[in-house]
């Protein structure tokens, strides 16, 4: 019997590609979100609700065997409130409903945002977070959250990604492009030489889908492994 999936944020950018890699892989799929998408696939579920709303949440992992915790509210949201409560509360909404289902395994979404100015470079595991801004800082609360659920018996794993680029996404390249085609300079720390690491969306999700399959709770920096300058990366 096929096991289901739950993927909070499904209609958004990496929940949908998510979602898809699980529907290839022959999985029955289930996404929780305040929105629907227009090209959500006809094989996947969906739930509409706020993970704020604890009956909603509730009801999204009923049945469900493997859960994917991607709804955050990022560091451009204009409302601070709900900035916390959607990182935070709703982090803990989905815990504890989780456990209270029985989910089998839990993996979390976090971000490399959790490190803040690192102490030492690469980051490897053995690295502190130290966040330095609100969305950092959110993200850590939830990752402690999720240790905190880890030692009651939930098996949680954490994915801290860094930032997402992908077919369809280019993030910060976007403004960038924009300013290449107006004609502006793009400022760049010491020339450009320093090193800058992205992650691919195709590889962050298959990164999301290894750690549900590996039983006990850990946590996995995740980027990719060829990356160059700044200044390479703009040319």
């Amino acid at each position: 019997m096929t096991d289901l999936h739950l993927v909070t944020g499904g209609s958004g950018y990496f929940g949908n590609l998510l979602v898809a890699r699980l529907l290839e892989r022959g999985e029955k799929v289930r996404i929780f979100d305040i929105l629907d998408a227009d090209d959500r696939p006809a094989a996947a579920e969906f739930i509409q609700g706020d993970i704020r709303d604890k009956p909603a949440v509730k009801q999204a992992v009923q049945g469900v065997a493997v859960v994917y915790h991607n709804i955050a509210m990022v560091p451009l949201a204009k409302d601070k409130d709900a900035f916390w409560s959607v990182n935070s509360t709703g982090t803990l909404n989905l815990l504890e409903a989780s456990r209270a289902a029985g989910i089998r395994k839990l993996v979390y979404t976090s971000s490399s945002a959790v490190f803040g100015i690192p102490e030492q470079l690469p980051v490897d595991e053995f690295v502190t977070p130290r966040p330095a801004e609100a969305y950092g800082k959110a993200k850590l609360a939830g990752e402690e959250m999720c240790w905190r659920y880890a030692d009651s018996g939930l098996d949680v794993s954490i994915i801290r990604p860094r930032t997402i680029m992908g077919h369809g996404r280019l993030g910060i390249m976007q403004i960038l492009f924009d300013w290449v085609h107006q004609g502006r300079n793009i400022p760049v720390f010491d020339g450009g030489h320093n090193k800058y690491q992205f992650v691919h969306a195709d590889d962050l999700a298959e990164a999301c889908i290894l750690a549900a399959r590996r039983p006990a709770p850990r946590a996995y920096n995740i980027g990719a492994d060829r990356f160059g300058s700044m200044r390479e990366t703009l040319q």
